[in-house]
Formats: C-alpha cells, structure tokens, sequence
C-alpha cells in the first residue's frame, strides 16, 4: 500500500484541519448550514486521508492538511499567489506563554509577598491570591479553542437530530 492510495489512517490533528478548513468554507459562504453540518459530522469520524479528502474536492483552498501531502499555505507560497488569513493559521503572538505565566505564579506571589513584608504592608498575604487568580484565567487558549469546536460540533449535532426527526 502506497502514501497515494488515500488509505493512510489519520488522527485527531487531521479532523481537527479539516473542521477548521471547512468552518472557514461555512464562514466565506460556499457551504450552506445543512451541506456543512454533514460534511462536519462526515470528518469527525472519518477514519483515512481519502474520507477527508472526498469532503473538499468540490471546494477550493483552504483543504485540511493531510499525512503526505503538502500544506495549503505552501502551495499558495509556491504559486507565488498571497494565501488569504483563512489559509494560514499564523501562530499566535504569545504561543505557549501562558503556561508559563501559570507556572511562575507562585513564584511571583512569593516574592511579592516578601517584597510587600517587608515594608510592613499588613495585607502582604493578599499577593498569594495571585495564584487562583492565573489559574482562573485560563491561560490555555487551545483549549478554550477546542472546547469551542466540541460545542459548535454538539449544536450541528443536535440540530441534525432535530431536522431527521
């Protein structure tokens, strides 16, 4: 069995690629509510590159990336045509840095603690809230992110369910 062949079991991140590539599809109009939810529920359980793959052949870029093929952001780039925003995910500013706020809040509330000790502040132990107040927060943004993708796959679902009935 060859890479070509379509057959090559995919994984989360492939479903995931193809959820997103298809949401921008529904956001720039060229799927109706109805095609979308299908297609959706489709790519949630699809199984191998060729299920994801026979969901975009009727729809232009962007198509969800796939184990052994190239990414549509490069063969946007190689055309030397400037792929769209929805082409692209540009990584995020401050990619992973909240995870490393989380962690080094404690750190800072210890040493604000000292710090606001020291100069005889009565309400220094208020600086150790600092870290319930980080952790509430929720510095993770993919899975904010994720939880939004389960959500909207939740509604088309249900809203599925209700036309069938």
């Amino acid at each position: 069995m060859t890479v070509g062949d379509g057959q090559l079991r995919i994984g989360t991140a492939e479903r995931e690629s193809a959820s997103r590539a298809l949401n921008t599809h529904l956001e720039e109009g060229r799927l109706g509510v109805e095609e979308y939810a299908d297609r959706s529920a489709k790519a949630a359980v699809a199984t191998t590159a060729a299920e994801l793959t026979e969901l975009f052949t009727d729809l232009p870029a962007p198509h969800p990336s796939l184990p052994g093929s190239r990414n549509t952001a490069t063969l946007a780039t190689a055309a030397n045509t400037q792929p769209s925003v929805t082409e692209t995910a540009a990584p995020a500013r401050f990619s992973g840095w909240g995870t490393r706020i989380a962690a080094s809040s404690p750190i800072l509330a210890l040493v604000l603690f000292v710090a606001l000790n020291s100069v005889h502040f009565p309400y220094a132990w208020l600086a150790f809230l600092l870290i319930p107040l980080v952790g509430a927060m929720g510095f993770s943004r993919e899975r904010q992110e994720a939880r939004e993708r389960e959500r909207e796959q939740r509604r088309i679902l249900r809203d599925r369910d209700r036309r069938e009935r």
